[in-house]
């Protein structure tokens, strides 16, 4: 697939229903794992719109069109989730992502690696003292970790997770992508 035109705005309420489809959706409900209901939304990502919560989120958009969300943390800024990927030794200054496509038919076309290496760079540039991108993902969604190996990413470890979140619970793998800092 060619270069992509796309840019990341940030998640506004009024994203939340197409968020809503985009959670329900097979190819992305296997591994979010998460409820799609507009309460549950509110909830989740409210706090992150307002600011209230520290994780960015946004809206992938490709030639100007949504399709998809991408969001950022600083992984300090979680203890509980800090502590279950220590094993990974990932340093203590690390953002980690998620992301999905929510457009069923832009799914194994390689936008992907496109949109998480964009991304990583955005996120270089905007926060120039991290040094690096940390990403779980479960052993068997081999299409998310194909596409951080495209980007650039190298796995760093690989085992059992032990989380509240049953997206990131069980067999995974961590990815590290490193950038020189600032």
């Amino acid at each position: 697939m060619g270069a992509m035109a796309l840019s990341f705005r940030p998640l506004e309420r009024s994203d939340f229903p197409r968020l809503a489809e985009w959670l329900g959706a097979p190819h992305v409900a296997s591994w979010w794992r998460q409820q799609n209901e507009l309460p549950a939304i509110e909830a989740k990502y409210g706090p992150r719109v307002d600011g209230i919560e520290p994780t960015e989120v946004f809206v992938v958009e490709a030639h100007g069109e949504p399709i998809g969300m991408i969001q950022r943390y600083r992984i300090r800024d979680y203890p509980e989730w800090q502590q279950a990927i220590r094993a990974a030794t990932i340093p203590t200054d690390a953002v980690g992502i998620d992301y999905l496509i929510g457009v069923p038919t832009l799914v194994g076309r390689g936008v992907g690696p496109e949109i998480i290496g964009q991304f990583v760079d955005d996120t270089s540039r905007q926060l120039p003292d991290v040094s690096t991108i940390a990403v779980s993902v479960q052993q068997a969604n081999r299409q998310s970790w194909r596409a951080l190996e495209k980007a650039g990413f190298r796995r760093a470890w690989e085992g059992m997770l032990e989380s509240d979140d049953p997206s990131d619970a069980g067999p995974s793998y961590i990815y590290l992508r490193h950038h020189p800092a600032g």
